[in-house]
């Protein structure tokens, strides 16, 4: 054989080798979980019966040439050993690999290579010389730190190794089951929904997010066909679209509805992949779905606003155009349609060549991910022609946030043309990541959990890269906030001592100092022998969602207008302070605080000026008490204060002075000083009541009985209040009754000429019938007139009535001479009080001068005073006697005279009923006749019920007089009556009715 040492010698040596080898290699366990993967060539190489070594009497290092030769040019590193140990020869690549030199030719393979004894290699090699089978292994050699796969053959002469190093083997199956690792957790904690589905509709996987957006479980889902899920009215156009995908296994992107089975619909974008076998056949789909209803809303938004945008670069010859973050196309400009034909609401794939739309997408990205300008050239096709074009895209922001791209392109083809680069498309799995809306990690396992990987969207959530975190330039750690660290400490040690995943909501501060809201769900890794290694998860950000569940949470318990707290949270704290209050032996004050004439504000000021007036008066209630109180506004008018932890009635009005003392200062608006008083009532828990609810009762009673008493101040519950309360309550029942039910009557007092004793005309005078018919005084129905609505509702019902007697008695033929009516202060609050009462005049054909109207002079003082002087006016210039009631009890009354329209005063029946017995009366009296006559008023003086007072009154000059001496109020139906025979020669006292 060695004189064919050649070539194809070699070659049929090998050949004759591997017939002549019979003896069988039994398959030997794997080790490490490590595959062989050496080829049946080495076991045929060396021949079983025949000696490589040659002639045995040959040194042991001798081997045949052929056989050097061969062993020389395997690819694999070989030695030969001989049965005593000794190493017989070594190939070159066996000597590179081992680092050794050919010397150790000779030596035992124990003492050149002393590591292996004790081995898994001693091990095999051992077995293989005295079983004489060939041993299959891989095993790790520590000196070398390298991976081997060993073939051992035993041989005549000893035993024949072959071994190569697998370490990049070793390595690309390790990095390919991290990777299958990632991925898996990845998919299990995403925050978009993936579904895997063969063609037959089976559901090979699904993730937790898929089942969130769908509304179904795992189980449901697997029940489900094709786009069950989808809106009917999507599914229409998606299924033949989807048919047509699968046929050319192209991928494809859409956003469409799902609708879930309780009628809710959510917007999706919807990825779908194809996945083929090994034939190119596809056989399956993976779908990923995000959901976008928020982008979808802020869309509507910018939608209404592109209108004038349009305008503006439709008048440019450049192309423009917007893209979303998913690459379709939102606007564009007419000269890009004149190119390209309409593509709004198209992605780049869908009109573009496969080439072209990967670089087009591929630019778009990078500048959403970067935030930075892009400046390319590209080649485009107009009119038939290849020409260049500079295209800028700058990133599309909104809120701070880049949602798209905005692309200007300009034709340069005179000034440079330029080749196109496709950019390197990212690994599936970086792309995945990295366009997550959060950010991927894996650390160690404890604060301050350094990075071993943290994906890109680290900056956009921390506003610190991913290579600082990876580079230990900053700890997570040192941007938790102080307060949530510990609890989040605890939750991942937790996790990983009870091998669950965590998920913890705390905040981070970001590079610019603004604190974030995130939420983590991440779990501990552990490795082969079941000890923790790491962690992994996801970090999102949950800032706008925080924000607003806590706004909703704040707008659920506090006055939107003032900012104090509402009833809601005002009924808590009540209970709260009772309880602290009863567990230290200590009272409760409740204030109840109605702002004194707030409706009148808002009637005559307007809304804003009665808001204004109730966040003063909130400001000023929480400035003037103690931290500890609070102050709640329950609606309207009214307000309410807690005073916890009081001792007596005396330190709850210690307390509340310096309120009624700032309540008394009015405030500016607008240029007018507005009044701030309000009325308080106040109980004490536990004096007044053990629970809050009757607490609360006592305190309105208290606050009512403060209103009644004339407003502006504040009275603590007595027992007595109540029935006074309820009294008046009674006469506002009783009044609504008799205006429900029309049961308000006017009774006529007669007002005669003093000097003729001629009939002058009538007072209508309110009297109200109850439910058992009997005839009632307004003193029975007096709290109603607290009341504006009330007080307002009695005059209208009054004026009709009379306006509808006075026509029938003039259209009778009676000669009535004028009814006088009365108008309280709220019928003036309205500024359109003159014009109803002439409107009505008109409506029943009544002349002015039957009308005379009666006021006293607190319409001059009250609320709508500023509407007084133009009724006033108007009535009188119209021809209505404005006559003013009660002249001389109030004050001011000169200046009165000097700036209202008044035709008639009216004497007090008080200084007529003590003519007799006090001068004071009588020197007022004749001071008012004379002020009359002086100013060429009519002088009516009321309450005559005496012949001597009617004589004194006439002696006096006064005109007109009114009493029980000419007649007592009577019935319309008696009017035309008293009107035949009245007889103005006889006594007054035959007057009478």
């Amino acid at each position: 054989m060695r004189t064919m040492a050649t070539s194809s010698g070699r070659a049929w040596r090998a050949r004759q080798l591997r017939r002549s080898h019979k003896q069988p290699a039994p398959a030997e366990p794997r080790l490490q979980s490590r595959t062989p993967a050496l080829t049946s060539r080495v076991a045929a190489a060396v021949p079983a019966r025949q000696s490589p070594l040659g002639d045995q009497k040959r040194p042991p290092h001798h081997l045949s040439h052929d056989l050097k030769t061969f062993m020389e040019g395997t690819t694999d590193c070989v030695f030969v050993l001989d049965r005593q140990w000794r190493l017989a020869f070594l190939n070159t690549r066996a000597i590179s690999e081992l680092k050794a030199g050919a010397a150790l030719i000779g030596a035992s393979l124990w003492d050149a290579l002393p590591d292996l004894a004790g081995s898994t290699f001693e091990d095999h090699y051992r077995r293989a010389m005295s079983e004489r089978t060939t041993q299959r292994f891989e095993a790790y050699y520590a000196p070398l730190a390298s991976w081997f796969e060993v073939h051992a053959v035993p041989v005549d002469s000893g035993l024949s190794v072959f071994f190569r190093n697998i370490n990049e083997r070793i390595a690309a199956a390790d990095a390919l089951r991290e990777q299958e690792r990632q991925l898996a957790t990845v998919f299990g904690q995403t925050m978009v929904g993936i579904i895997h589905r063969g063609l037959d509709g089976r559901v090979l996987m699904v993730n937790q997010r898929w089942c969130e957006l769908v509304g179904r479980s795992k189980d449901e889902i697997a029940r489900l066909p094709f786009l069950a899920e989808t809106h009917p009215e999507d599914a229409a156009w998606n299924s033949p679209l989807l048919e047509k995908h699968i046929r050319t296994g192209e991928p494809f992107q859409i956003e469409k509805r799902f609708m879930r089975p309780d009628g809710s619909v959510v917007w999706v974008a919807v990825n779908v992949s194809f996945v083929r076998d090994e034939a190119g056949k596809v056989i399956s789909m993976i779908a990923v779905a995000e959901d976008i209803d928020d982008r979808k809303a802020a869309e509507n938004e910018v939608r209404e606003g592109r209108n004038l945008f349009q305008v503006a670069i439709d008048s440019v010859q450049d192309l423009v155009f917007v893209k979303d973050g998913e690459g379709r196309f939102v606007l564009t400009n007419r000269r890009l349609k004149e190119i390209y034909g309409s593509l709004e609401g198209m992605r780049v794939h869908d009109h573009f060549p496969q080439d072209a739309a990967e670089e087009f997408h591929a630019a778009d990205q990078h500048v959403i991910a970067t935030g930075a300008v892009s400046t390319v050239d590209e080649q485009i096709s107009v009119d038939g022609e290849i020409r260049t074009f500079q295209m800028v895209k700058v990133p599309w922001r909104q809120d701070g946030d880049i949602i798209g791209v905005i692309g200007v392109s300009r034709d340069m083809t005179e000034h440079r043309a330029a080749e196109l680069e496709l950019r390197e498309s990212r690994r599936q799995l970086a792309t995945l990541i990295d366009n997550l809306p959060g950010l991927v990690y894996r650390c160690a396992l404890t604060a301050p959990w350094p990075f071993s990987f943290m994906s890109e969207g680290a900056e956009a959530l921390t506003g610190y890269t991913a290579a600082e975190f990876m580079e230990n330039k900053f700890g997570w750690a040192d941007i938790v906030h102080p307060d949530d660290l510990d609890q989040l400490d605890r939750s991942t040690r937790d996790a990983v001592e009870e091998r669950r995943p965590f998920s913890e909501i705390y905040r981070i501060i970001t590079r610019s100092g603004e604190t974030r809201w995130v939420m983590e769900r991440g779990q501990c890794i552990y490795d082969a022998a079941g000890a923790p290694s790491f962690l992994e998860g996801f970090i999102s950000d949950i800032t706008q969602q925080r924000q607003t569940e806590e706004r909703l949470r704040w707008v659920a318990h506090h006055d939107s207008l003032t900012g104090a707290p509402n009833r809601v949270l005002f009924q808590e704290r009540l209970e709260h302070a009772l309880r602290r209050s009863g567990e230290a032996g200590r009272k409760v004050g409740l204030l109840l605080l109605d702002v004194d004439h707030l409706k009148e504000i808002n009637d005559s000021l307007g809304h804003d000026a009665g808001d204004a007036l109730l966040q003063v008066t909130a400001r000023r209630l929480t400035t003037a008490l103690r931290s500890t109180d609070m102050v709640a506004r329950n609606g309207g008018d009214e307000f309410a204060i807690i005073l916890p932890d009081i001792e007596s009635e005396q330190e709850l009005w210690t307390i509340i002075r310096p309120v009624l003392e700032q309540l008394q200062e009015p405030f500016s608006y607008a240029g007018r000083a507005i009044d701030c008083r309000a009325s308080i009532g106040a109980s004490i828990w536990p004096d007044h009541a053990k629970e809050a609810t009757d607490l609360h009762k006592q305190a309105d009673v208290a606050l009512y009985t403060a209103k009644a008493a004339g407003r502006g101040r504040m009275m603590v519950f007595r027992p007595s209040m109540r029935a006074g309360a309820e009294r008046r309550v009674q006469m506002r029942s009783n009044a609504r009754g008799a205006i429900k039910e029309r049961r308000i009557e006017p009774f006529y007092q007669p007002k005669v000429h003093m000097d003729s004793g001629e009939l002058a005309g009538f007072e209508a005078l309110l009297r109200w019938r109850n439910p058992e018919g009997r005839i009632e005084t307004p003193a029975t129905i007096k709290a109603a007139f607290d009341d504006p609505q009330l007080a307002v509702a009695i005059g209208q019902q009054m004026h009709e009535l009379v306006f509808d007697d006075l026509r029938r008695w003039l259209d009778a033929g009676h000669r009535v001479g004028h009814v006088a009516i009365n108008a309280s202060a709220a019928e003036f609050r309205g500024n359109n009080f003159a014009e109803g009462i002439l409107e009505r005049l008109r409506t029943a054909g009544i002349p002015t001068h039957h009308l005379e109207l009666e006021v006293t002079e607190t319409v001059f003082l009250g609320r709508g005073a500023e509407h007084v002087e133009r009724a006033l006016r108007t009535l009188s210039l119209e021809g209505v006697r404005i006559s003013l009631d009660d002249f001389g009890t109030g004050y001011a009354s000169l200046s009165h005279l000097k700036q209202f329209p008044v035709d008639v005063i009216k004497i007090d029946r008080s200084f007529v009923q003590d003519l007799a017995d006090d001068p004071d009366d009588t020197a007022i009296l004749q001071a008012v006749l004379n002020l009359g006559r002086a100013l060429g008023l009519t002088t009516v003086a009321e309450g005559i019920e005496t012949e001597i007072q009617a004589a004194y009154l006439r002696a006096q000059g006064c005109d007109l007089g009114q009493g029980h001496l000419f007649g007592r109020a009577i019935p319309r139906t008696k009017i035309p009556g008293l009107i035949a025979t009245w007889d103005p020669i006889a006594t007054p006292a035959k007057a009478t009715a």
